[in-house]
């Protein structure tokens, strides 16, 4: 092949490779995404139900899409270990020529190359500790994105719900039965919409879940599972302890002497410039190496390591203990609030059906009733919005009802 036909192509090639044409290129597209996107108030309005905002936020949520990320590069680490015993295959190709040759005509003569393959395994005292190690990283990732999704969902039924109980209170300040110097505190849709849209991971309309097709959270749902921690929950407190003990265990590996395995063989083709050509493999050339190797820790630097890995692993374990301690306690007073909030509602709900079935004497008494029956019903709004963090850290400790 002639030199010469190489450089007009060359030539061509080098302009593509120009950083100022990519950031061209990339910025056009970037003004034409900021041209064709709408102002929030363009957006058309959409209406879902629960499970369909459920189908969307698993797909397009952010923090969703990276946990499930994690988790499959956990699952694919897992497997370096086994990868790492596969044969490298590695080509090499050599050409040599004086800058006079250049321009002469190239031939496969002057192409030196070699086809190699190198066999290796890794230290054998580490291949159980990385096989446990993988695999515990890998289960670490699945419950992330278990708890991240929980998470999710629980922040999605808050928002939910909040606006839920805005349009309630708006309705309910409608049909007041006089004039009040207490106005309801305005609320912002579009902020509660944008926060929507990004639990969804969707921008593509202005949100509206149906508050008919919300699940139910009551007391009665929860009450065998308040008095023992989740399965979930349980199983994150015993992968912190895990990773500190595994963290220890990796820094007494080192006391272990390092025996390292290969099997290298001459390069399976080889073709030099026209002199030779052939491949090479026979038991003969093709040898097995082993390494023994062991090092004293006479300036105690591994033993260093090895306290300072016992240390936090032992303050890992007062951690979760306090831990817990202090789940049980947040646990106990989730249930105490959500039962003296029952009993309460159980309370203002008889004396509004008392009050609606007394009859009245007088105009003036029928007004003071209605009033009163208004008062009740701000009330038990008001209530009722102060428990929606309640029924939230519900959701995020043991999921939906049913789930």
């Amino acid at each position: 092949m002639n030199i010469r036909l190489l450089l007009p192509l060359l030539l061509c090639l080098l302009p593509s490779c120009s950083l100022s044409r990519h950031l061209e290129r990339t910025g056009a597209d970037i003004e034409r995404q900021f041209a064709e996107s709408k102002i929030w108030d363009e957006l058309p309005q959409r209406t879902i139900s629960w499970q369909q905002a459920l189908s969307i936020m698993r797909r397009n949520n952010a923090e969703l899409i990276a946990a499930r990320n994690a988790e499959a590069k956990a699952q694919r680490d897992t497997l370096s270990v086994y990868t790492d015993l596969i044969p490298q295959v590695s080509y090499y190709g050599y050409a040599n020529k004086t800058l006079r040759e250049l321009s002469q005509t190239w031939s496969g003569d002057d192409l030196e190359q070699n086809l190699n393959v190198n066999f290796s395994i890794p230290t054998l005292t580490q291949v159980p500790y990385r096989v446990y190690a993988n695999r515990a990283r890998a289960f670490a990732a699945v419950k992330r994105c278990e708890g991240t999704e929980r998470e999710l969902i629980s922040k999605l039924y808050l928002s939910v719900r909040k606006a839920e109980l805005a349009e309630r209170r708006q309705a309910l300040a409608a049909q007041a039965p006089a004039p009040t110097t207490q106005s309801p505190v305005p609320e912002n849709p579009a902020a509660a919409q944008a926060e929507l849209a990004k639990l969804l991971g969707d921008y593509s309309a202005r949100w509206r879940i149906l508050p008919e097709s919300m699940p139910h959270i009551s007391l009665r749902d929860y009450e065998s599972k308040l008095r023992r921690l989740d399965p979930l929950i349980v199983c994150q407190f015993a992968l912190k302890l895990e990773q500190a003990r595994l963290a220890q265990y990796g820094v007494a590996l080192q006391y272990l002497p390092t025996i390292n395995t290969s099997i290298y063989s001459p390069s399976l083709f080889s073709s030099t410039g026209g002199t030779y050509s052939g491949t090479f493999l026979s038991s003969e050339d093709t040898r097995l190496n082993l390494s023994l190797s062991y090092t004293l820790d006479t300036r105690l630097t591994q033993w260093d390591q090895y306290c300072d890995s016992r240390d936090k692993y032992k303050a890992t374990q007062k951690e979760v203990q306090v831990a817990i301690l202090e789940h049980r306690n947040n646990l106990h007073r989730l249930r105490r609030s959500l039962a003296d909030y029952q009993a309460w509602r159980s309370y203002m709900s008889k004396r509004a059906d008392y009050l609606r079935h007394t009859p009245a004497e007088t105009g003036a008494a029928f007004l003071e009733r209605q009033k009163e029956l208004h008062s009740i019903r701000q009330e038990l709004l008001t209530q009722e919005e102060s428990l929606l963090e309640s029924e939230a850290a519900l959701v995020l400790e043991y999921g939906l009802p049913g789930a």
